[in-house]
């Protein structure tokens, strides 16, 4: 080797060590930044006409890409998780502990127990008024139940606005930072850059899931679980949020602009093409995806519920059972002597039957709507509860014909007949035992007066607070059950006088002491199944379901604390996974001081011997030339 060859490599090698000792000095200075990835010095051995240098390559960041992209998938569901256990907590704390004194369950014994001690001592006027003030009660908790539930439901919709401002801005950003890193592919500065890069991609994990690939010029593409691009060494999609304020339980979202009441996230592509994020489900995990779900979804369900309840109590307390008689013999026939024209909106006309031999009960419901009415999905109840819209005002050959119709739709192959008079309903089955049998057929108009002459001892006690009438489940301009919850209230002619929650007939005035009306009441609470719907999904239950409007309530509460724990343990234990991956992640590209020193005291002998040849060759050459 001769003396320029030796002290090439030598300056080659003093070079490298040089920028070693750099990197190193960088690393210890930012060991505990935030996203900064561990460097060291990439160098080659060049071999040159039989001679060998050292030549410096580059600064390398030393991390594991893989275990990278697994982080940002699980900062993303770290992201849902977290956002819907801290939603679902605060709905919890909205319900209180199954029966603490502000729990609904609580609330609602405390009512059935004043109707239990006014049914012993119905003229008592202390009694009576502790049954109003229990109900009065019962009725805020309910509004304000469901005022909570639709606050949780504004911070989920300005969660998603706050959402979409952030992946605009973050992408945005990306744009720059990519855009330099791609000018300068080889330049050691870039390492700064890509870190930067790393620390916006990780902070739009926790929005959208996203996934990415890097090509050979070091440009990013990043994508959504979902398939949707969203950047390309540019933004290929811009989204936009319309948000709304102050929603109410009918504010829900539909893909219909006319209809929709609450805020949907558009995306538009570089060539200007638009389309709807929420209904191409582009956002499936991240804060965005956990915000949709509660306002759509989680908390929708919790108002359906509540309002269930204020529902299920209003129709329990004024609602009539007129049960038809069932004729003996072959052919069963149920024999209503009712006018059904005189059935409230939203009043109902039920009809059980048997369609096969030891077969399961099953129902149809006939709901009285204005013509032209469509029932909502959440009302159209399912295989055992079919729900059909009859407009009974229509006149009798009309009404006849919608009942038939549904009758032979239900039956399969038909097997019941009805008729109707406008004033009698008759369903009669065919004959055969075990094929098609009428079990039982009940109307069930709503009582709208508290007493009158011969009157029944149902009483509108809760009434639709907002339009001050009784509730009967009408679907005239929308379904008056949606929020019913944030307006149930007691109806106010009951307070100023109070001695209708015990007389009820004012032809034959009942004597005060009376306690039909209480013990109704109350049975009507406690003891007698009702039917809920599949709107509730309580227990992710879809069925009609058959219990107690008491222990609905039980379940209601319960079922929120369930939920929210369940909500917890899934964030624990995708927060362990996160800080499995990130200490994973770690290993190979956090700082590490100690082996830092330990190398930089490597560098500085090497950097002394390289120095050392530098010096030795100057002296020989210095030699050469005195000779």
């Amino acid at each position: 080797m001769g003396l320029s060859t030796s002290l090439n490599t030598a300056i080659g090698g003093l070079n490298a060590t040089q920028l070693g000792i750099g990197v190193v000095s960088q690393n210890v200075a930012n060991a505990g930044t935030t996203g900064y990835v561990r460097r060291a010095v990439s160098t080659v051995e060049d071999y040159s006409g039989g001679n060998s240098s050292v030549q410096t390559s580059h600064v390398q960041r030393l991390l594991d890409k893989i275990v990278q992209h697994q982080l940002w998938q699980e900062a993303s569901g770290a992201g849902y998780t977290s956002t819907r256990a801290s939603a679902l907590s605060n709905l919890d704390k909205l319900y209180g502990a199954p029966g603490s004194s502000t729990a609904l369950d609580t609330i609602f014994n405390k009512f059935t127990s004043s109707l239990q001690a006014l049914q012993n001592d119905p003229s008592n006027y202390n009694l009576r008024t502790n049954v109003l003030d229990a109900a009065s009660g019962l009725a805020r908790q309910l509004n304000t139940l469901s005022a909570g539930v639709q606050t949780l439901r504004s911070q989920a919709e300005s969660g998603i606005a706050n959402g979409v401002t952030k992946v605009n801005e973050l992408l945005g950003a990306l744009t720059d930072v990519n855009t330099r890193i791609v000018a300068r592919p080889n330049d050691n500065s870039t390492a700064d850059l890509r870190d930067q890069r790393d620390r916006i991609l990780s902070e739009l994990s926790q929005y959208v899931d996203i996934k990415t690939t890097e090509d050979a010029r070091g440009s990013i593409s990043v994508i959504t679980g979902s398939g949707t691009q969203l950047f390309d060494g540019h933004p290929t999609v811009k989204f936009s949020f319309d948000e709304h304020f102050g929603l109410g339980a009918d504010d829900q979202w539909t893909s219909d602009p006319a209809t929709r009441g609450v805020g949907t996230i558009r995306m538009l592509d570089t060539s200007g093409n638009a389309a709807d994020a929420i209904a191409n489900k582009v956002f499936r995990s991240g804060e965005i995806a956990a915000n949709i779900e509660l306002r759509d979804k989680t908390l929708v369900q919790a108002q359906a519920q509540l309002d269930e309840i204020a529902a299920q109590m209003s129709r329990a307390l004024s609602q009539q059972q007129i049960d038809a008689t069932l004729t003996p013999g072959p052919a069963s026939q149920g024999d209503l002597a009712f006018d059904l024209s005189n059935l409230a909106r939203g009043d109902t006309l039920t009809f059980d039957y048997q369609a096969t031999a030891g077969g399961a009960k099953q129902r149809l419901t006939f709901v009285n709507v204005a013509a032209g009415t469509t029932l909502p999905a959440s009302a159209m109840g399912d295989a055992n509860n079919r729900v059909i819209a009859v407009d009974f005002s229509a006149g009798p050959a009309a009404v006849q014909t919608a009942i038939q119709n549904a009758l032979n739709t239900a039956a399969g192959a038909g097997g019941f007949t009805a008729t109707y008079d406008g004033t009698t309903l008759n369903i009669v089955d065919d004959g055969a035992a075990g094929t098609r049998d009428v079990l039982g057929l009940t109307a069930r108009p709503t009582s709208t007066t508290l007493s009158s002459a011969g009157g029944p001892a149902e009483l509108p006690f809760f009434v639709d607070g907002l339009a001050g009438t009784p509730f009967t489940g009408s679907y005239e301009g929308g379904s008056q059950t949606v929020g019913f919850a944030s307006r149930i209230a007691v109806n106010p002619e009951l307070i100023k006088n109070r001695e209708l929650l015990v007389v009820h007939d004012s032809g034959l005035p009942t004597p005060e002491g009376d306690d039909t009306r209480p013990q109704l009441m109350l049975d009507r609470l406690t003891k007698s199944q009702q039917a809920f719907t599949n709107a509730v999904g309580l227990d992710g239950n879809s069925a009609t379901q058959n219990t107690t409007i008491a222990n609905y309530v039980q379940r209601v509460v319960s079922s929120q604390g369930q939920a929210v724990e369940a909500a917890k343990r899934l964030d624990e234990g995708q927060q362990v996974a996160l800080a499995s991956i990130q200490s994973r992640f770690q290993e190979t590209s956090q700082v590490n001081v100690d082996q830092e020193m330990s190398l930089l005291i490597e560098l500085q002998t090497a950097y002394a011997a390289n120095a050392r040849i530098i010096s030795t060759v100057k002296e020989m050459m210095d030699v050469l030339m005195r000779v």
